[in-house]
């Protein structure tokens, strides 16, 4: 018997989770299984602070996305496999083991939540909690199963020169990575946006000098200081 391909795979668990998603019972017992788990992830995120980490995160598994980059799941896109070590290990990625060890218990009290919605549930429930909008969001979200299954590293922008992709500037290595997903200019300051929350860490995007820790933070960053 000859052994299905990865798309072959894919198209199988996409038909599966839509058949549950349409069932009679099933698209009701899911959704109130995310409404649960997101008032659960609006405490913990303002108990935790951790809005910033958890918004990136979501990004981070949607920021793969490459419109021309072939079918599910090679087109990248918030399919969850940021949660796999490979990707992780990715340079953009610094720092955010963190936030899928953060999401852990979540998935262990949820286990019928794909990881790819549960990642993009906390990130728009992250919004919610530091004052931002509601945001509409679409679930079904259909995760891939092995890091094979991970994108190549580089489709997620470089925080400084020299780009990866060879671009002479910062505003050409933007329109490179975000023209992919279909992106146009007003999106992308739209979305840049998203970096005034939170802070950096020199272990991180390695832009600034401040690390880690008390020690390490500014008068404006340090949690002794920090307005609650």
């Amino acid at each position: 018997m000859t052994e299905p391909s990865p798309t072959e795979r894919a198209h199988v668990r996409i038909q599966g989770l839509s058949l549950h998603l349409t069932a009679a019972d099933g698209s009701d017992a899911y959704k109130a299984s995310l409404l649960r788990c997101r008032e659960e992830l609006r405490k913990f995120i303002d108990e935790v602070n951790c809005a910033p980490i958890l918004i990136r995160c979501a990004w981070h598994d949607a920021g793969t996305y490459d419109r021309l980059g072939g079918a599910w799941p090679k087109c990248g896109g918030a399919n969850g496999s940021i949660r796999f070590e490979v990707e992780l290990g990715h340079g953009a990625n610094a720092g955010l083991p963190k936030a899928i060890n953060y999401l852990q218990r979540f998935k262990k009290a949820h286990p019928e939540i794909s990881w790819a919605d549960l990642i993009q549930l906390a990130g728009a429930t992250a919004v919610e909690v530091t004052g931002g909008p509601t945001i509409p969001m679409r679930y079904g979200r259909v995760d891939t199963q092995t890091p094979e299954e991970c994108p190549r590293e580089g489709n997620l922008p470089g925080a400084a020169a020299p780009f990866g992709d060879g671009a002479a500037d910062a505003s050409a290595h933007l329109r490179n990575v975000f023209y992919r997903m279909g992106m146009n200019d007003q999106e992308i300051v739209a979305l840049s946006g998203a970096h005034t929350l939170g802070r950096a860490f020199k272990e991180r995007s390695g832009t600034v000098e401040q690390g880690y820790g008390p020690k390490s933070a500014t008068p404006f960053t340090c949690p002794v200081f920090r307005a609650r």
